[in-house]
């Protein structure tokens, strides 16, 4: 407030607003409790929380988030995450019902968020990766369908399948029990693809058969001993070259990136590369990933930079853009790589995820289309 009259002495004080001050966004971002496994299922499947601070306690229920000083929602709130999946598990204590039936895609949506949520979190014992989560999914099951197959839905199992680390790698871990085709397999932090074609299409990877597989209606969410998947595709071989070549910007050889989960040596540099083509003596034709640094030179492949030339591209979705003027057409898919069981037996390990793009869809219709048993 301004005066005219000098006389008046007034003191104002001006504070500056922290940045690390409390709020209900930072409680639920940053705070120790929400890095722990556990806590993700207990905050979810409860339908009202209160949150304790240092400051204040905070309230949650399905319809609004409140603090005790009444701040009112903004900024200093966290998005409500998870409506959908929200609506599905609180269903019997909401005012109106959810359509279940018109939300599956939204509810699928909400189910790839929480995984990822859920992967970036730590556990005290790796063996409760699948009991952690598994109320989360056997409550969402119903609106869903289908079996639940360690972390992923027969009725998606394409884009369940279609994960990757966030970071650098996402090393497979035995001791949880999970599917190497399963995103349980690992503590690292992954991220689905957020491209989602729910039409079915040429391209897609079908199931034909799944074992290992409880049907027992709560321990089908539970801990998995063993679980193998047969699937049928349309795949390409793979050679794991740790070559390097100056191409990257040629965009008429490169035809996209593959991320692996492992490194080839111990190695984090390898895990990312262009996916080119080349015609192999033994092969014939195949893809190949290089280390591609920036640069239009020719390639010249040499085999004595081969790590593994015994690899397959499982192609799981592709979708042909008819306005190529936008973007180009793309696909996706998983690295495998076989595992030889018994005399004769070939079963196949995932080992990473791959993506392509280009202007049609003639080439994936020059792939192989082939059964195979993931393990």
């Amino acid at each position: 407030m301004v005066y005219e009259d000098n006389s008046r002495d007034e003191e104002v004080e001006v504070d500056w607003k922290s940045q690390e001050e409390e709020n209900l966004r930072r409680l639920m971002n940053e705070s120790v409790l929400t890095s722990r496994g556990w806590t993700l299922q207990e905050y979810i499947l409860s339908p009202r929380n209160l949150l304790y601070g240092a400051r204040q306690i905070y309230w949650r229920c399905p319809s609004m988030m409140i603090s005790a000083d009444a701040t009112p929602e903004g900024n200093q709130f966290p998005d409500q995450k998870f409506r959908k999946a929200s609506q599905v598990i609180y269903s019997d204590i909401l005012a109106v019902a959810p359509e279940i039936e018109s939300d599956v895609r939204a509810v699928l949506e909400d189910y790839y968020e929480l995984a990822e949520t859920y992967s970036a979190r730590q556990l005290t014992y790796g063996s409760d990766k699948h009991a952690a989560f598994s109320g989360i999914a056997q409550m969402i099951h119903p609106s869903i369908g289908g079996q639940y197959l360690a972390g992923l839905w027969t009725v998606d199992f394409k884009h369940g399948l279609l994960w990757y680390a966030e970071m650098a790698s996402c090393r497979h871990v035995e001791s949880h029990g999970a599917p190497s085709w399963s995103w349980m397999v690992t503590d690292a932090s992954v991220l689905f693809s957020r491209i989602r074609i729910f039409e079915t299409t040429p391209f897609d990877v079908k199931i034909l058969q799944y074992n290992g597989i409880s049907q027992d209606a709560v321990k089908q969410f539970g801990q998995v001993e063993s679980a193998s998947v047969v699937v049928e595709g349309l795949t390409m071989p793979l050679i794991r070259s740790k070559q390097h070549v100056r191409a990257r910007d040629r965009d008429d050889l490169v035809l996209g990136s593959v991320y692996y989960d492992e490194p080839s040596s111990g190695d984090d540099d390898d895990m990312r590369n262009s996916i080119f083509t080349v015609d192999d003596q033994v092969l014939g034709q195949a893809l190949i990933s290089l280390h591609a640094d920036p640069g239009t030179d020719d390639i010249d492949i040499s085999s004595n930079h081969f790590l593994e030339d015994n690899l397959l591209v499982l192609l799981l979705q592709a979708d042909e853009n008819v306005d190529n003027e936008r973007e180009p057409s793309f696909g996706e898919g998983i690295v495998l790589r076989p595992v030889k069981r018994g005399l004769e037996d070939v079963y196949y390990e995932r080992m990473g995820y791959v993506t392509f793009w280009m202007p049609s869809m003639d080439y994936f219709r020059g792939w192989g289309s082939r059964s195979l048993k993931m393990i």
